[in-house]
């Protein structure tokens, strides 16, 4: 091949836009084809001041892998780009630290304990949970079936779940964070283990090890900060258990069961067997990262790779035919009859499924190699047909997808999926075009994890469901995600996110998100409630698919076809109710719900006890320099201790303030629109800071519902001493509280009540809350929001006895634009994840 671009790069460049554009592996055959031929398998590509060596060729790979592997290794830009993120181990070292490696871990991969199906089970259940989140109940489902959502992070998240179970005995339950260990503080010098994030970190950093491969000899030409950032992370989950390990001997795993960690002595657990052989901490720490990132990803992405084919329109008879032999064999929605035999021999045409999919869609799409002499390839030389030589240095790229499309080895339906080639003629037998976990030496010690846990989790969900539809169209190409292992599309990749709007986060915070989503472009432009400073143009919109905003939106989806999710600054969406974008796309909204509880719940308390011990009043004093005790000596402050709160709308602020009046030992008294009688019900699905709110709903000693005014008069004559008004402003709640609903609230005590809105202003009728503070009513109002807003000089509010009144500020806060993109962030892990978004607007409700 010639070379391309300028200085070179110019093949470099190409390869990189395919694999944006998740066509990567189609890339190096087409390029093949169209400037070597069909027939031509072997080839030299020149990239700037440096040749590789590209084959497909089946004889050259069992050379390089098998009959010849004393003249090959891994080549060092591969070691070097990996060891910062998971050390030396067994797939980033060479040579004799290779042999070293390979002897410590290879005796762990031959115990029966690897392929634990009780294990697997547990797990199993778990993502049986979260599929059925997606459950025909909802209203826009067809009965019988799911909404369709992102099957694919579910895997990820079951895969890394069952390989730190089997790594270091506890799982880092991120199909379900509520069943996370509690680890012991202070048994190490490190934090414990980070379990949330760490899948997260793991695919940002093999997102940097991939453009570091990619980059090759100028890599150093990449930024490494947020890199440092995932490796960093990486290495301090694992090297928690490690000191663990180090420190309690042979008592850890009776910690972790101590602890509820599900391991046993009787179960196995890598890392407890690694550091009977070795006690070198850096050892053990990458040993089992470098196991825990090949565990976790390639068999994830395996199982993924299945369920999509089984999916795919136009393989409802593989889906079907595959359903009937697992059914047979094991029978329904059971995993009694399910062992590792019946798994591995039970049903031929399983295994014919597994191979189709590595077929086409290899975990490892391309391989390579580097001479470390020099050496000779049968093939390329010539006509193609003669040797090779390949001088010491050189590196060679095995194109393991293109290999499995050949169509003179596989037939004339390569590009078709059809399990039924590796029955026929009495079986296929296979050799080198087929390596879909490597061959030779360094082939995969996990390869028959990998297939039993792919297997398992294939039997168990087809026992489950009868059938499985792609959501993409039936002619959509198939997509690969290559980052490292071979993935399909999914996720953010390909998103532009676009915050305008006044309130932006600090940096710090959008560099945190770019780490969380490193396939993620985020642009900012800032926009004061109309004024836009350089001016924002309509054609900016075109290629947006998320906007974090106030009320800028596009007059209609023409100008922003790619638009699919709006993150709302606000909490409520009222004030863009009536928008066109609004009415008439269909994008989702979400709210910043949740984003105002702490500063807004803190207002409330704030108001309430300045009322109550005179503050006010000793400000007056304090500006005519006034020392006066009379006030404090003629009426005591009342304590909050044993009053009672009332929160009308028990959203994110509502839950909050309950936190706060709690612990004042204040009782919380919660009224809700619908009724919320079992736990379950009274849980929270909205976003909230962590640590913070009432996500389980238990502050409320009492609750009450409903949506007539005899409901919301029972909660108002429940003895209140302080009623926060916290409810959605919508055409149901406009003065939904007015001259009865005060008179109501007096008949618990005349005098006794004092108000607090920080909803919207039209939710309290203004002059009825006037009249109601100058005859007594109520004790007295503290009014974030008014009706109307701005208050005007001279309104009659101004000078009501008893109330506070500030313009609109209660929400205020440095934090409020982190928290407004931590929503953010929380909403996109869940759609990488196939779940709903938090914090929904329902379009007909208008909240």
């Amino acid at each position: 091949m010639a070379r391309s671009g300028i200085l070179g790069f110019g093949r470099l460049f190409d390869s990189l836009a395919a694999s944006r554009a998740e066509a990567g592996p189609q890339h190096v055959i087409k390029t093949m084809d169209a400037e070597m031929g069909k027939h031509v398998h072997t080839c030299i590509v020149p990239i700037s001041d440096y040749e590789l060596v590209v084959t497909r060729d089946p004889a050259n790979v069992q050379a390089i892998l098998a009959t010849r592997s004393a003249d090959w290794d891994i080549g060092e830009n591969r070691a070097e780009s990996w060891r910062p993120l998971v050390g030396s181990g067994v797939f980033t070292s060479r040579a004799d630290e290779w042999k070293h490696s390979r002897a410590l871990v290879r005796p762990q991969f031959a115990k029966d304990q690897i392929n634990d199906l009780d294990l697997l089970e547990r797990h199993v259940q778990e993502l049986f949970v979260q599929l059925d989140r997606h459950d025909s109940t909802l209203d826009s489902c067809e009965k019988g079936w799911t909404q369709a959502f992102d099957i694919q992070p579910l895997f990820y998240h079951m895969s890394l779940d069952v390989t730190t179970e089997l790594i270091y005995g506890c799982s880092a339950h991120s199909l379900n964070p509520s069943k996370r260990i509690q680890l012991p503080a202070g048994l190490t010098q490190h934090e414990a283990p980070d379990c949330e994030s760490i899948g997260t970190h793991m695919d940002g950093g093999k997102a940097w090890v991939e453009a570091r491969g990619a980059m090759w000899k100028y890599r150093w030409l990449l930024p490494t900060r947020w890199f440092q950032t995932h490796c960093a992370a990486v290495h301090k989950y694992a090297q928690w258990f490690v000191d663990a390990r180090l420190q309690l001997g042979g008592d850890y795993l009776a910690m972790l069961e101590s602890k509820g960690c599900a391991p046993s002595h009787h179960r196995f657990v890598l890392l407890d067997d690694l550091a009977k052989t070795t006690q070198d901490p850096v050892q053990l720490r990458s040993q089992t990262l470098n196991i825990l990132t090949a565990g976790r990803d390639t068999t994830a992405a395996l199982i993924s790779w299945i369920v999509y084919f089984l999916a795919r329109r136009g393989n409802e008879g593989v889906f079907g035919k595959l359903r009937q032999q697992v059914v047979e064999q094991f029978g329904p929605d059971s995993a009694e009859a399910i062992t590792f035999k019946a798994l591995r021999d039970g049903v031929p045409y399983l295994t014919a499924v597994i191979n189709e999919t590595l077929r086409m869609a290899p975990v490892i799409p391309l391989n390579e190699r580097v001479a470390v002499r020099d050496t000779v390839l049968p093939r390329g030389g010539g006509d193609g047909s003669q040797p090779m030589f390949v001088p010491e240095g050189r590196q060679v790229l095995i194109a393991t997808y293109a290999m499995g499309m050949r169509e003179d080895i596989w037939g004339d339906d390569a590009a078709q999926y059809r399990p039924e080639r590796w029955g026929e003629k009495g079986g296929r037998r296979v050799g080198f075009e087929f390596v879909p976990f490597g061959g030779g030496a360094r082939q995969c010690l996990g390869q028959q994890f990998a297939r039993t846990m792919a297997a398992y989790v294939v039997v168990r969900m087809l026992q489950r469901y009868v059938k499985m539809e792609s959501a993409e169209a039936a002619d959509a190409p198939v997509r690969f995600h290559h980052t490292i292992e071979n993935r399909s599309g999914s996720g953010v990749q390909g998103h532009k996110v676009l915050i305008i709007g006044p309130i932006h986060p600090d940096p710090s915070a959008l560099d945190s998100l770019r780490t969380r989503f490193p396939d993620l472009e985020i642009v900012s432009h800032t926009e004061h409630f109309g004024r836009s400073e350089p001016p924002f143009l309509l054609e900016q919109w075109k290629d947006v698919t998320v906007a974090v905003t106030f009320m800028t939106l596009p007059p209609t989806q023409a100008e922003a076809p790619n638009l699919k999710y709006v993150q709302l600054m606000s909490a409520g969406a009222n004030h863009i109710l009536q928008d066109p974008f609004f009415k008439n796309s269909d994008a989702m909204f979400c709210t910043a719900n949740g984003v105002h509880g702490p500063q807004i719940s803190e207002w409330i308390i704030m108001t309430y006890l300045a009322f109550e011990h005179s503050l006010p009043h000793y400000f007056e004093n304090q500006a005519k320099a006034t020392w006066d005790r009379s006030r404090a000596l003629s009426a005591f402050p009342e304590d909050a201790v044993s009053k009672t709160v009332g929160i009308l709308g028990y959203g994110s602020i509502g839950r909050q303030t309950a936190r706060l009046a709690n612990a004042m030992g204040m009782k919380v008294h919660a009224y809700t629109l619908h009724p919320r009688p079992t736990p379950e019900s009274r849980r929270d699905a909205s976003w909230s800071p962590a640590g913070l709110g009432d996500p389980d709903g238990a502050f409320p000693d009492k609750w009450f519902s409903g949506g007539t005014p005899e409901d919301l008069h029972a909660f108002l004559r429940s003895g209140l001493d302080l009623l926060v008004v916290a409810t959605p402003l919508t055409n149901g709640t406009q003065h939904l509280l007015a001259k009865r609903e005060f008179e109501v609230l007096a008949e618990a005590g005349r005098g006794r009540t004092y108000v607090s809105n920080v909803a919207r202003g039209p939710v309290i009728s203004t002059d009825d809350v006037i009249d109601a503070l100058e005859e007594g009513l109520i004790r007295g109002a503290a009014l974030d929001v008014t009706d109307p807003e701005p208050l005007p000089d001279g309104h009659r509010l101004w000078g009501a006895k008893n109330v506070i009144i500030t313009p609109h500020v209660s929400g205020a806060s440095k934090a409020y634009g982190n928290r407004v993109l931590a929503v953010l962030g929380h909403n996109l892990e869940r759609l990488v994840q196939g779940r709903g978004v938090a914090n929904l607007v329902n379009k007909e409700r208008g909240y």
